[in-house]
Formats: C-alpha cells, structure tokens, sequence
C-alpha cells in the first residue's frame, strides 16, 4: 500500500479515506471489513470511511480534506472523472495502482490511454508526465526528478499554456505541450 512508503519517506500525517456503500451493498460490507483489517498494519495512517454519495459530495464541497482515498473499480471511476474537473480535465490526473511497498507501481494517467485521440496531437501529455514524476517519487525514490518535472508542468501552466481540453482558444498540441515541458526541466 502506497501509504505506507509515503508516511515512511515523509514524516507526515497521512490519512486514508475508504469509500464504500456498506449500508446497502453486501460487497462493500466486505470491502470495510477487509480495510478494517489491512489498516491494523499502518498504525501511523488515520482511517476513514465514507459512503460514497457523500464522498461525491464531499470532493466538490471540500477537497483538500482528501490525502488518499481507496474504493473499488466502480466508485473509483466515477470519482475520479469527478475529481478531474477540479483541476479542470481528466488530462491532468495522475495515478498509480500500488501494492506492496517493496514491489512495483503501474503509473499512468488517470484516463487510461484515449484512443479516440491518437494520431491527432489534441491528447493532454500533463497526465502521463506527472504520472512519471509519481513514479520517480514512490517507485523510484527520485524526489529530486519528480521535484523538477511537477516544476516544469507548474511553469508550462503558469506560462498561459493550454491544451483543447483546457481552454477553447490559444491552445497547443501534445506534441508542443510535452516539449515546452522538457523546455522547462532543470
């Protein structure tokens, strides 16, 4: 659990939100028992849980309540699509699957690979960028090269520069966007 690792590298107060709907899905009467139980091995996280109407509420209302919020497939992906348009497209959500600490993580952009778009540069790059910098943070123990690539995507945005899924003007194409991030690299 990434968990873990994170409260292991920083010495800081992690806690873990565990979205369910316990009070009408049998399986999600599992899912709280078996958090339940994982969570007797991370003594240092603090435990949560939500039933996942109010935690879609929850996101829109007041989302840096959040560190880390674990759910099944089907939860997940509805929150996450939400979440996206927090930070205005589903383009700019990194993600990781974790298991055990000591093994490998799949990083990837929270939207999976939009086939729809390949071969058109509209595709955002931000996601799989940042989904790299996690890597190098939690998989890799680079801090230092994550720390320069989030810097380099801060800058890119800060610049005014925009992809089709983040503004209907002025904007550029995969392509430049993944270059004027690599631009930006110290």
């Amino acid at each position: 659990m990434i968990q873990k690792s994170i409260s292991l590298k920083y010495d800081t107060h992690i806690q873990v939100h565990s979205i369910d709907k316990a009070n009408v899905l049998d399986v999600s009467q599992l899912w709280r028992d078996v958090v339940i139980e994982t969570h007797k091995d991370y003594p240092g996280v603090e435990l949560e849980h939500m039933y996942v109407d109010n935690a879609a509420m929850q996101l829109i209302k007041w989302p840096k309540q959040f560190d880390v919020m674990v759910t099944g497939n089907i939860f997940g992906d509805i929150l996450s699509d939400e979440a996206s348009m927090l930070v205005g497209s589903l383009g700019m959500l990194p993600s990781a699957s974790v298991g055990d600490p000591s093994g490998p993580g799949v990083f990837e952009p929270c939207h999976g690979s939009a086939p729809n778009l390949a071969g058109q540069d509209k595709a955002n790059p931000l996601a799989t960028i940042l989904s790299a910098a996690m890597m190098l943070r939690f998989d890799l123990d680079r801090a230092d090269a994550a720390d320069a690539i989030e810097a380099a995507v801060e800058a890119c945005l800060n610049a005014g520069l925009r992809t089709k899924d983040l503004a209907d003007k002025d904007t550029i194409g995969c392509k430049q966007m993944g270059a004027e991030v690599a631009s930006r690299l110290a």
